[in-house]
C-alpha cells in the first residue's frame, strides 16, 4: 500500500459538489478518481475530439464539393433542356420550309 500524505485544502461548495459526484466510497477516493480522470482520461478525450473535428472538417469540405457538382448538374440540365427546345424548333422550321 502506498504511503498516505495528510493534506488540508479549502474548496468552494461548488467544488465539493463536483467531488461528491465522483465514484468512490469516501471523499479521498472521490478526489483521487477525479484527479486521475483529469490527468489520464481527459488528454485522450481531447485527442479523440481533435481527431473527430478533423474528420468533421473533411466531411464538410466533401459536402461543399458535392453541392457544387450537384449545382453543375442542374445547370447542365437547364442547358440540355434549352438545347432540346432549340433542336425541336429547328426541326419544325425545317419541316415547314421543306414542304
Amino acid at each position: 500500500m502506498a504511503k498516505s500524505k495528510l493534506r488540508s485544502i479549502r474548496i468552494s461548495e461548488h467544488m465539493n459538489i463536483l467531488i461528491e459526484m465522483q465514484a468512490g466510497n469516501n471523499f479521498t477516493e472521490k478526489w483521487e478518481n477525479l484527479v486521475t480522470r483529469c490527468v489520464w482520461e481527459l488528454p485522450e478525450q481531447e485527442r479523440r475530439l481533435a481527431n473527430l473535428q478533423t474528420l468533421i472538417d473533411e466531411k464538410e469540405k466533401e459536402i461543399i464539393r458535392l453541392k457544387r457538382i450537384h449545382e453543375e448538374i442542374i445547370d447542365m440540365g437547364f442547358i440540355l433542356e434549352g438545347a432540346k427546345r432549340y433542336i425541336t424548333q429547328l426541326q419544325n422550321y425545317i419541316e415547314d420550309n421543306t414542304n
